[in-house]
């Protein structure tokens, strides 16, 4: 047994040295960012200790308690007494914290959670997590802060197969990763549950395995978490990957640009795109083992004039400036020095699927172009950030990646596709340095035989199984179209058209399917059914009404995009991406068009214009059925005759004929908008009634669109539209077809208003 001195004195010690630890770890806390529940577990080790020290020192004297029991008291008391002081020198470091913590608390209620909810609002979400977060590892258990740390983060389960893989995320503009565990991992994503908002970019890493990067969302990341079975991130074995090949899984792709969207999704197989475009190095090794001297290499070759050209004769074509064989922008049979490591530009098609077949590969389709290139609407991270600044570049040097891993994409070189249009031309992808940003989402091509200055490409392994290559390889119809040429119609003409459109009054015979479905604290929604104008047809109304205002409410009724067409159950409209217009004070009327929803019909599968009969009496019947519901709209005493129209996307698209035709409406907002090029007949084309437009309108569009390309569809739209500023306004955001709503909703209730 010790010496009961010194065991008081070892107590002593240990809380004095437990104590300077805890105010030791309470500074690193604060310096450092360390979670605040490191303490508490360290005081949870300090109690085990303590409990420890006395089990070691008087355990053993208590077995003589009899023989010395006033200094047993007296050594215990001290003991109490060196264990009072320390629990008040603790609660001192505790009070001190707290204080502290009060006044982080303060500052995050008072100016932080502004600035979060700015973040959030510009869509930077990476800044607003990282403010968020700081403030959660010094408040866990406030809700207020666990709420804003929700809005711009999601928790996701992240998998690997193989598993123990490396993850990483950093934002666009910096190239600094930041690492967050090894899978199977639960982590924080900046970011929302979206697939077009917040784009980071993300890497998995795992030796002897290729790296897995991607532009991606929290949303996208999440998904792929979710899945049944493939809800893993595959990695492929160095072993088996192609050099400086991205692996592209296969699946059902559909073409999400200007004018292919009507083309059918094809099921791809695996296959293996370049990461990069072909450059002047690798080229030159093509040139070098005589490409330009084999003709097993070539395709017969067509001239503009439609006649085919003998293969010397051809190979007299394809020289360079110095009439060496090689690209149009070479000299002396060589690069500028200095730039191998730049794209290959220059070169025809007939070129680029010569060195394609010698190097074993192939000119990529547009499916597995455009699969490789762009998942949805990446277009708003990826254009802005692409090299179209006039000259080209090393290739990556912009830093810019695809969806699946690609470099340069969009920008830098034009590349060449294999699909052959309809006017002999060939797809071309992606634009070049000198093109608008618009190209990486138009549909384009070009004469095989054309070697402009930016003319690249890069190759694409297709597997031989592929049973699909023909459908993917489709002949595409070229569509252009000179908007500013058009003329506008006739008086006389427009009353022919228009009389199309008109029918007479009717009752409604208005049927109630559901009177009050409670949304949420804000809204509620009512289902009427009336009458058609047309045949024995039935038109259901979904009517959202605010419940914190007094009636009667002014309206919108809305025209939706082309989802409406493919969807077949209206019965789950909640409208809650429209809530801003119901807290607004707002009724808002949701037609089920005919066409749409559970109305749609075979004959009408899509909404590209065509020039049939079918389309004409649909948009007719479309137009019919918003003046139906205006018709509702006038006799409700809770819902004001101020008509306010807000069309997006294939609603904005088709605004024209709607506004032409109904005197009604009031103003009108068209969201993400543009003229289309397909023919239709004068009657369904809002071309034809531009002209005819009296009410104002405002243009809310993303000049990275993937549908309606800036230079080519919205412009022309906003300038054939026959209403001088302010009667019209329009607003771009540097966003692809879906413009952030924070910004859009302010504008469109400053429109309204």
């Amino acid at each position: 047994m010790q010496d009961k001195t010194n065991q008081t004195k070892l107590i002593a010690s240990y809380f004095g040295a437990s104590f300077g630890l805890l105010q030791i770890v309470d500074i690193c806390i604060d310096r450092f960012d360390l979670p605040v529940s490191i303490i508490n577990y360290l005081l949870f080790a300090i109690a085990i200790g303590f409990i420890g020290i006395l089990v070691y020192s008087y355990l053993p004297f208590l077995s003589q308690a009899e023989k010395s029991s006033n200094k047993g008291k007296k050594s215990l008391l001290s003991v109490a007494a060196i264990l009072l002081i320390f629990i008040l020198s603790i609660s001192n470091i505790f009070l001190f914290r707290e204080s502290n913590l009060s006044d982080i608390r303060q500052e995050a209620y008072s100016t932080g959670f502004k600035k979060i909810d700015d973040f959030i609002a510009s869509e930077d979400y990476l800044n607003a997590f990282n403010i968020a977060e700081s403030y959660y590892k010094k408040l866990p258990n406030d809700s207020l802060v666990l709420k804003k740390l929700n809005e711009s983060s999601l928790e996701i389960d992240i998998r690997s197969n193989p598993s123990g893989a490396n993850v990483f995320f950093k934002d666009l503009d910096s190239d600094d990763w930041k690492y967050i565990g090894e899978t199977p991992l639960s982590a924080r994503i900046p970011g929302i549950n979206s697939t077009a908002r917040g784009y980071i970019n993300f890497k998995i890493t795992k030796d002897g395995y290729a790296d897995y990067t991607s532009l991606t969302t929290a949303g996208i990341i999440k998904g792929i978490s979710l899945r049944n079975e493939l809800n893993s991130f595959e990695l492929i074995p160095l072993s088996e990957a192609k050099p400086n090949m991205i692996y592209v899984p296969g699946g059902y792709t559909k073409l999400f640009v200007s004018e292919l969207g009507d083309l059918n999704a094809v099921d791809l197989k695996p296959y293996w795109i370049d990461k990069y475009e072909v450059t002047n190095a690798d080229y030159q090794n093509f040139i070098n083992a005589g490409g330009y001297k084999n003709q097993i290499y070539w395709d017969e070759v067509v001239g503009e004039d439609g006649k085919s050209i003998i293969w010397e004769d051809a190979m007299n074509i394809f020289i360079d400036q110095s009439g060496l064989n090689g690209p149009s922008t070479w000299i002396n049979g060589t690069y500028q020095s200095n730039q191998e490591n730049f794209p290959v530009t220059g070169v025809s098609w007939y070129e680029a699927r010569a060195y394609a077949k010698w190097s074993g590969k192939k000119i990529p389709t547009i499916y597995h172009w455009y699969r490789a290139a762009m998942r949805w609407g990446e277009s708003s991270a990826i254009c802005p950030r692409s090299n179209f600044d006039g000259a080209p570049s090393e290739v990556g040097k912009y830093n810019v990646l695809s969806y699946y891993g690609c470099f340069d994409m969009a920008g830098n070189a034009r590349e060449w596709g294999t699909n052959p249009h309809k006017n002999g031309y060939r797809s071309m992808m992606g634009g070049g340095y000198d093109d608008e940003t618009y190209f990486f989402t138009d549909n384009y091509a070009q004469h095989p035989i054309n070697r402009y200055k930016t003319n690249g490409f890069r190759c694409v392994i297709i597997p031989d199984e592929e049973t699909n290559l023909v459908s993917a390889d489709t002949l595409i119809q070229s569509f252009t179209r000179d908007f500013y040429s058009y003329k506008p119609i006739s008086d006389e003409i427009f009353n022919i058209y228009s009389g199309m459109f008109k029918y007479d009054k009717m009752p409604l015979n208005t049927k109630v399917i559901k009177d009050k479905i409670d949304i949420n604290e804000v809204w509620y929604k009512k289902v009427v059914e009336i009458d058609a104008a047309y045949g024995q047809e039935r038109l259901p109304l979904n009517i959202f009404i605010p419940k914190n205002e007094s009636p009667p409410f002014k309206t919108i009724v809305y025209v939706p995009g082309s989802n409406s067409i493919t969807t077949r159950n209206s019965r789950n409209l909640t409208a809650n991406f429209f809530g801003f217009l119901m807290r607004s004070g707002y009724a808002f009327v949701f037609p089920i068009y005919m066409g749409t929803y559970e109305r749609g019909y075979p004959e009408f599968p899509n909404y590209v214009e065509n020039d049939s009969k079918i389309y004409a009496d649909q948009m007719i019947m479309m137009v019919k059925d918003y003046s139906r519901a205006i018709d509702y709209v006038e006799e409700q005493d809770e819902l004001s005759n101020e008509i306010y129209y807000y069309g997006i996307s294939w609603g904005g698209m088709l605004g024209p004929l709607f506004l032409a035709n109904e005197d009604r409406i009031k103003k009108a907002v068209w969201q993400v908008a543009g003229l289309g090029v397909r023919k239709t007949r004068p009657e369904a084309n809002p071309l034809t009634f531009l002209s005819r437009v009296n009410k104002p309108v405002l243009m809310l569009n993303g000049i990275y669109d993937q549908y309606f390309p800036f230079e080519t569809s919205q412009k022309p739209m906003y300038d054939l539209l026959s209403l001088k500023e302010p009667m019209k306004k329009m607003i771009t955001y540097k966003s692809a077809h879906s413009p952030p709503t924070s910004e859009t909703s302010k504008e469109i209730l400053k429109w309204f208003k």
